[in-house]
């Protein structure tokens, strides 16, 4: 599904006056992974159609959202776009996994005579077992309860997946094997996701664009090719093999610009 944002802005006037989204144009393409960096501008509530709007025009595949359109205008809009966010304040009011997942198929209008296989399908796509099935969500970790939610999303089939600060909480290896399911996601299937976090180095070999907004404002735009640009390292910390490469540069090592430890590894080997 194709994004388009067109001069748009969005404030929140119970809180403040000022913009937390300040005239921002772009595009999503398509079954693209599009980063998101230092955001702070409530963009993943305007994705998702949790918000409007405060002027301009979002476009999801030439349908238009602005201020003043109306939920049912967009009706059929909301069960192509899921959304997984931090869940550690959040409180389920469903007493199993399973009936958490079912509520969020239904929600969605996704109808499925054989709902236990549709939900261990799911949990079996984001590496949980069907012993997760009858838990209460509520006694579940923190990256269960994030996973749980990647498995409703994934069970309902959007077009569109927004995650944010996905990565927050998991080791290394499960960062790695969740974006190559990303991967897969798009390269099969097409579908178009939005990564936002602040973890430059998860987005490494994952997304395709990035943006960097900062006090409500597009700054900084780049592609996976551009994680080495400077410039990137004013709004957010620098990763350490980012870092490890530019001081090995410095010392006369000529180390190429990797973002993969193991590749940066092998290329170590190579010079020593």
């Amino acid at each position: 599904m194709e994004i388009v944002f067109n001069n748009v802005s969005y404030s929140d006037k119970k809180k403040s006056q000022d913009k937390l989204l300040d005239s921002l144009s772009l595009d999503i393409i398509s079954g693209s992974i599009t980063g998101f960096i230092n955001d702070k501008c409530f963009i993943d509530l305007l994705l998702t159609l949790s918000k409007k709007p405060s002027s301009g025009e979002l476009l999801f595949n030439g349908v238009s959202i602005k201020k003043t359109t109306k939920v049912s205008d967009y009706k059929v809009l909301l069960s192509k776009i899921g959304y997984v966010y931090d869940s550690d304040d959040y409180i389920y009011k469903e007493n199993t996994v399973k009936e958490y997942i079912n509520n969020q198929l239904s929600l969605h209008k996704y109808d499925d005579i054989n709902i236990n296989k549709r939900v261990s399908d799911s949990l079996r796509l984001v590496g949980l077992n069907d012993s997760f099935i009858d838990k209460n969500p509520n006694d579940l970790s923190f990256i269960e309860q994030k996973l749980i939610m990647l498995a409703a999303v994934l069970g309902f089939n959007p077009d569109v997946i927004v995650l944010k600060d996905f990565e927050k909480g998991l080791s290394f290896r499960e960062k790695d094997s969740y974006k190559k399911l990303f991967l897969k996601l798009k390269n099969k299937l097409n579908k178009t996701i939005i990564v936002i976090t602040n973890d430059v180095s998860f987005m490494f070999d994952l997304v395709d664009n990035y943006y960097v907004i900062n006090n409500g404002k597009l700054v900084l735009s780049g592609t996976k090719k551009d994680f080495y640009n400077e410039e990137l390292y004013n709004y957010v910390e620098m990763p350490k093999i980012v870092e490890f490469t530019n001081y090995a540069n410095s010392k006369g090592c000529n180390i190429l610009e990797y973002t993969d430890f193991k590749e940066l590894i092998k290329e170590i080997y190579r010079k020593v």
